[in-house]
C-alpha cells in the first residue's frame, strides 16, 4: 500500500509552481506587469503560498500514523485508558473526527488478537448519558476488550451515520472512510498479525454492519447487527432518521439501491454460505419485523447464521444484547478471510 498524506490534491511543489505560471501569465497581458514592482508582488505570493502550505503540513492533526488518506494526531487517554485519537480524512472532507480505540490490558489466553468495530448510532461522540448510551463504553463494562482479546475501536462522525458514499458530494464517503483508512488504522493495533475484523450496531449502524460485511467479506470476518431497519429501500423514507440524513449518507435514490440490504444477500449470498459470519436478533424492540425477515431472507439465500429472539428490550446499547452478540461472534466466526490486504 503506498502511502499517501492528508493533501493529495495540492502538493507544495505545484503551490510555487501555480505562483510562477501566475506571474508569467500576467506577463503577457500588458508591460506594466513586467516592472519589477509586479514581479516583486508576485514573488511574495508564491512565497505565502508555500509558507501557508507548510503551516497546514505541520499543524498537530497532519502528522501521518497510517498508510492510507487520514491524518492522525496525539492521542488523549481517559482514565479507563481509552485513547481518543484525533483524526481528518479526505472522505470526511477533512472535518476533525475522533476515533476511540480500547486495548486489551488483561488479555484472555488462547484467544487471537481481534478488531471490534463498534459503529455509532448518531453523530459526534457518545457517552453513558447519549440518548442510546454509548457502545464503547458498554463494552468495556462488560469487559469484552479482556475476555475476547478484542481491541475496540470507535469511529466517530460529524453527521448522523448511514454509512454509505454519496454518490454527489465527495465529502460525505463514509464507506470509503472505514475501507481506506479506519480498517488500515485499526489493524496497527494487532501487532503485526493478520486480524479478526468484526462488526457491531444497532439500528442504523446495525444497517452499517450489514452493509459492510455484505458489500466487503473479504475485509470483515464477521458482523452482529440487533435491531435495525434492514428492510428499508426509500431514501426520503420518514420517521427512520433526521431530516436529510440519508440523502447525505447516500446523495440519490439510484445509489441507495445499491446499499438495499435484502439485495445484497441476494447477490453475495454465495460468500457466506460456507461459515456461520453473522449474528442476528428479533428481540421484541423498534425493528423486529425488519429483522425477523432479515432472518427469512438469509434462511432462504443459504446463509449459515445466528439468530435468537428474546422478550421485549429497549432500543439502546445498555438493554442487555451486547454480551450475547460478542461471544456467538466469539464463538462461531473463528476463521481469517483470504484477503487480507487492503486495496486501493
Amino acid at each position: 500500500m503506498a502511502k499517501r498524506s492528508v493533501n493529495q490534491e495540492t502538493p507544495i511543489y505545484e503551490a510555487v509552481d501555480r505562483g510562477g505560471s501566475l506571474a508569467r501569465g500576467l506577463g503577457k497581458s500588458g508591460s506594466k506587469l513586467r516592472s519589477g514592482r509586479y514581479r516583486a508582488q508576485l514573488t511574495a505570493f508564491s512565497l505565502l503560498t508555500l509558507t501557508a502550505v507548510i503551516v497546514l503540513l505541520s499543524a498537530p492533526w497532519a502528522k501521518e500514523q497510517s498508510t492510507s488518506a487520514m491524518t492522525v494526531g496525539s492521542p488523549t487517554v481517559d482514565a479507563n485508558g481509552v485513547k481518543y485519537y484525533p483524526v481528518r480524512s479526505v472522505y470526511q472532507g477533512f472535518q476533525p473526527q475522533i476515533i476511540r480505540v480500547l486495548e486489551p490490558t488483561h488479555p484472555a489466553s488462547g484467544k487471537p488478537r481481534r478488531i471490534l468495530f463498534v459503529l455509532p448510532v448518531d453523530a459526534g461522540v457518545d457517552n453513558t448519558a447519549s440518548t442510546w448510551s454509548d457502545g464503547l463504553e458498554e463494552l468495556r463494562l462488560l469487559n469484552v476488550q479482556d475476555r475476547f482479546n478484542m481491541t475496540l475501536v470507535a469511529p466517530s462522525f460529524s453527521y448522523e451515520p448511514w454509512y454509505g458514499d454519496n454518490d454527489r458530494d465527495p465529502r460525505f464517503r463514509m464507506e470509503s472512510f472505514i475501507i481506506h483508512d479506519l480498517v488500515p488504522f485499526s489493524d496497527t493495533f494487532a501487532k503485526g498479525s493478520v486480524p479478526q475484523r468484526y462488526l457491531i450496531g444497532f439500528s442504523k449502524s446495525g444497517n452499517g454492519a450489514l452493509i459492510l460485511i455484505l458489500k466487503h467479506p473479504d475485509i470483515f470476518n464477521g458482523a452482529a447487527a440487533w435491531d435495525a431497519p434492514a428492510q428499508l429501500s426509500d431514501i426520503d423514507a420518514q420517521g427512520v432518521s433526521s431530516p436529510g440524513a440519508l440523502s447525505t449518507n447516500f446523495g440519490t435514490q439510484a445509489n441507495f439501491n445499491r446499499y438495499n440490504i435484502p439485495l445484497l444477500i441476494s447477490t453475495n449470498a454465495e460468500q457466506f454460505r460456507t461459515h456461520s459470519r453473522l449474528w442476528i436478533s428479533g428481540d421484541e424492540a423498534a425493528w423486529t419485523a425488519d429483522m425477523s425477515k432479515l432472518n427469512n431472507q438469509l434462511t432462504a439465500a443459504g446463509i449459515p447464521h445466528s439468530w435468537t429472539r428474546g422478550g421485549s428490550r429497549a432500543h439502546s446499547w445498555n438493554s442487555g444484547w451486547l454480551n450475547d452478540a460478542v461471544a456467538d461472534l466469539d464463538a462461531h466466526v473463528t476463521f481469517t478471510t483470504q484477503n487480507t490486504e487492503l486495496h486501493r
